[in-house]
């Protein structure tokens, strides 16, 4: 019977879209017996789960249906989870609306964990992401053009692929690891993207301080198979609540491609009913090497049935290559972001979203739905 277990380990699935439906994907037990990226958005160039630190307000897709990974709480070591999505993608000049690029766009992803081993040294696990795109920032591939474009090829890869250990409340990975901690924030590291290299979590008050060391390049090329480049990032996080009205602080450091970066960070939630909540945030980063700033601004409104999402962001166009690696970066200056995204009635793990994106010269519009479903089972192939 185990063995038939391990096997249906490989069919489990699931990341749902909204969070409610995620969670339940995550927390059902299976039986024994049972993209090239669009023209548009690629640039031009090149949770702690044990830990005992304030919950993370704007963890991977909270309140966000088109962009952000989606990954619950994990109280299962084993799980597969699958995020298929279909939208619609079009960029227009801003002031004349003549549109530059209409296509219709697709995204599947894949997220993973493997138990492989419990021991005196901790709990041990496979994980990762494979998924469409070709670019860091981006994982929708281009299917179809309205405007007769040519269709690119289209890619599907391993971006992330790491071992992870969890031992009294640190947390060790090494491999291709995710970009960033257990949080994404407005100008965080993109969620399709990674690091080559390392990175250690320890709770420290009641937050947490993490450090992570290695490598981001092959930026065009999200093939976690290959080999590693040079050196070029390290990055240091202290996050703690801090003692004034229920906000949480961040700050960071980090050195990436011999430019120094130091980022702060301030979030709240508020509960304003029922299943209803309000998350805020404010974040600003200096680049002490060029020197230039970008900051950024949200709110999201999250009820059961229409979640709102208003950000607004500014990065130099000097701020460099962090800059061109946060979350679904679109173009430097300033832009303006407004999403409305909810569940579809009846269908379980589905959602629709709809959201546009307004820039200095450009703006975007997209479209479309997304559908997560999967299971875990807890469990580990060795203890010791």
């Amino acid at each position: 019977m185990k063995e038939i277990k391990l096997i249906a380990l490989l069919v489990l699935a699931g990341v749902g879209i909204p969070v409610q439906a995620a969670e339940e994907a995550a927390s059902a037990t299976v039986p024994a017996e049972a993209d090239a990226a669009s023209a548009e958005a690629a640039p031009a160039s090149p949770a702690v789960a044990a830990a005992p630190a304030a919950e993370d307000l704007f963890i991977e897709g909270e309140g966000n249906a088109s962009d952000a990974i989606e990954v619950p709480a994990e109280p299962d070591a084993n799980y597969v989870r699958f995020s298929l999505g279909a939208e619609y993608s079009g960029l227009f000049d801003r002031d004349t609306l003549d549109a530059a690029s209409s296509w219709l766009q697709f995204r599947a992803r894949i997220f993973y964990s493997l138990g492989l081993a419990s021991t005196p040294a901790g709990n041990f696990k496979l994980k990762g992401l494979a998924g469409t795109g070709s670019y860091y920032t981006y994982s929708w591939i281009n299917i179809l053009s309205t405007m007769g474009q040519k269709v690119p090829d289209k890619t599907f890869n391993m971006r992330q692929i790491y071992i992870q250990d969890e031992y009294e409340g640190w947390e060790f990975q090494g491999g291709v690891i995710p970009p960033n901690g257990g949080d994404i924030t407005d100008l965080g590291y993109d969620s399709d993207g990674w690091v080559s290299g390392f990175r250690v979590t320890a709770p420290l008050g009641e937050g947490r301080l993490e450090a992570v060391t290695g490598i981001i390049d092959h930026l065009n090329d999200p093939n976690a198979f290959q080999e590693w480049g040079k050196w070029n990032y390290v990055g240091v996080k202290l996050a703690q609540p801090l003692p004034w009205y229920d906000i949480q602080g961040y700050l960071s450091y980090e050195f990436l491609q011999n430019e120094n970066y130091v980022d702060f960070q301030l979030q709240r939630t508020w509960d304003l009913d029922e299943g209803m909540k309000l998350l805020g945030q404010l974040e600003a980063i200096h680049n002490f090497t060029t020197p230039s700033w970008a900051w950024g601004a949200s709110g999201r409104l999250q009820t059961d049935w229409l979640n709102v999402i208003v950000e607004y962001t500014y990065i130099n166009p000097d701020f460099g290559l962090r800059g061109e690696l946060s979350e679904d970066f679109f173009t430097f200056g300033h832009r303006l972001d407004v999403e409305f995204n909810g569940p579809v009635p009846f269908v379980k793990g589905l959602d629709w979203f709809v959201m546009t994106d307004v820039a200095e010269q450009l703006l975007r519009v997209r479209a479309g739905f997304n559908i997560g479903f999967g299971g875990s089972t807890p469990g580990y192939l060795m203890r010791f």
